[in-house]
C-alpha cells in the first residue's frame, strides 16, 4: 500500500437487528482510502486499537432505539480509540508526533461545559461523522487525551467509552463520590465493570450484582466488597439496605432499566443518586413517585462524558497505575 493510502472499514448494506458475535460484520467493508489530512488545527493519528460497545451495535445495525439515528451509508464506525500522533497541524498545539493519545467520542462536549452541551449526533462514528475504525483519523487539537503510560493501546481504548461514562456517573453529577460512600452497581459489562474499577481506586465500597457465580468471582477480583445474585434475591435492594444499617446507598448505576430502575430507587439512602446508563431490558410500569417524593431521590440520565473528564480518568488512572479490563472479540 502506498504512503498516501490508507484502510477503513465502513457500513455498507444495513441489515437492521444483527447483533450477534456472528453477525455485526454483515454490515461492514473494509476499503482502501486516501491517508487523511489534518486540517489547521487538527491532529493525524495512526489508530492502534479501538473498543466495540453497545452504542455501536445500536449504530452498526441501525437499531430505532438509538436516538443519535441510524449510520449514512460509507460511515466508519466505532467511538472509541487510541493510537499515535503521527502528524499536527497546529502550531500552539500540545500534541507532538510521537505521543500516545486517546480520543474524545463526542467532540461537542467541552471540557468547560455542562452536560447540556452533549448531542447525541455528533459523535464519532454515529449518523455522518467517520469513527476510528480505520488505520489513520483526524481528530481536532482538543479532542485528544494522553494514554496513561502504563495502559496498552487496547487496555486504553476502552477510556473514552464506558469508563468516561462510569467517571460522569460517579463524579459528574450533583453528589460526586467520596470515599467511604457506598455504590451499588450491577452486572459485569463495560460500564459496569469501569464503575467497580474506578469506585474502588477512589475509597468507596461496591456492591456489585449479576447472574452467575462466574461472573460473581469476577466482580469479587475487581474488588467489589458485596457481589450478590440478584436472579436468586429479585428484591435485592432489601439486600443493600441490610449492607448498609439499614441506610440504603449513596449511589447506583442502573445499567439495565426499566426492569430495575425500581429496586434502585429503593436501595437509595434519603437524597441518593440513581445514574440511568442502560436499557438492556423490556419496557415497564412503575409508579416511581413516591420513592422520589419521599426519598428526595434523584434519577440521573446520561450517556459519556465531557472531554474535561476524559482527561481527568486519564490522570486518575495514571496516577493510581490502574489496569483496565478489557474483553475481545
Amino acid at each position: 500500500m502506498s504512503e498516501d493510502k490508507s484502510q477503513a472499514w465502513r457500513i455498507r448494506n444495513k441489515v437492521q437487528g444483527v447483533c450477534t458475535d456472528e453477525g455485526i460484520d454483515q454490515n461492514l467493508s473494509l476499503e482502501e482510502v486516501p491517508k487523511p489530512s489534518p486540517k489547521e488545527g487538527q491532529i493525524l493519528v495512526r489508530i492502534h486499537a479501538a473498543s466495540l460497545n453497545y452504542r455501536d451495535l445500536l449504530v452498526l445495525t441501525s437499531d430505532p432505539v438509538y436516538l443519535g439515528g441510524g449510520p449514512d451509508d460509507g460511515i466508519v464506525p466505532l467511538g472509541d480509540g487510541a493510537g499515535i500522533v503521527v502528524e499536527v497541524n497546529s502550531p500552539t498545539s500540545r500534541w507532538k508526533v510521537g505521543d500516545k493519545v486517546i480520543n474524545a467520542t463526542n467532540s461537542s462536549w467541552k471540557a468547560d461545559q455542562t452536560q447540556a452541551a452533549f448531542d447525541i449526533k455528533v459523535g464519532l462514528g454515529g449518523k455522518n461523522i467517520d469513527g476510528v475504525l480505520q488505520r489513520y483519523a483526524v481528530f481536532d487539537d482538543d479532542a485528544l487525551a494522553p494514554l496513561p503510560s502504563h495502559l496498552s493501546f487496547e487496555e486504553a481504548a476502552a477510556l473514552s467509552g464506558p469508563y468516561v461514562s462510569a467517571w460522569n456517573a460517579l463524579f459528574g453529577g450533583p453528589q460526586p463520590l467520596k470515599r467511604g460512600e457506598t455504590v451499588v452497581i450491577q452486572g459485569t459489562g463495560g460500564v459496569s465493570v469501569a464503575g467497580i474499577q474506578i469506585a474502588v481506586a477512589a475509597g468507596a465500597d461496591v456492591i456489585a450484582f449479576s447472574t452467575s457465580e462466574e461472573k460473581l468471582d469476577l466482580l469479587r477480583k475487581l474488588g467489589a466488597k458485596h457481589a450478590i445474585n440478584y436472579k436468586n434475591n429479585p428484591n435485592w435492594s432489601r439486600e443493600v439496605l441490610d449492607l448498609t444499617g439499614g441506610r440504603g446507598a449513596d449511589q447506583v448505576l442502573d445499567v439495565v432499566g426499566a426492569s430495575t430502575i425500581a429496586e434502585s430507587l429503593r436501595a437509595l439512602r434519603q437524597d441518593g443518586l440513581v445514574s440511568a446508563i442502560g436499557f438492556m431490558s423490556a419496557s415497564e410500569k412503575h409508579d416511581l413517585i413516591p420513592e422520589l417524593i419521599f426519598g428526595a431521590k434523584t434519577i440521573r440520565g446520561l450517556m459519556y462524558g465531557s472531554l474535561g473528564m476524559l482527561q481527568d480518568l486519564s490522570v486518575f488512572v495514571e496516577t493510581r497505575d490502574q489496569t483496565n479490563h478489557c474483553g475481545s472479540l
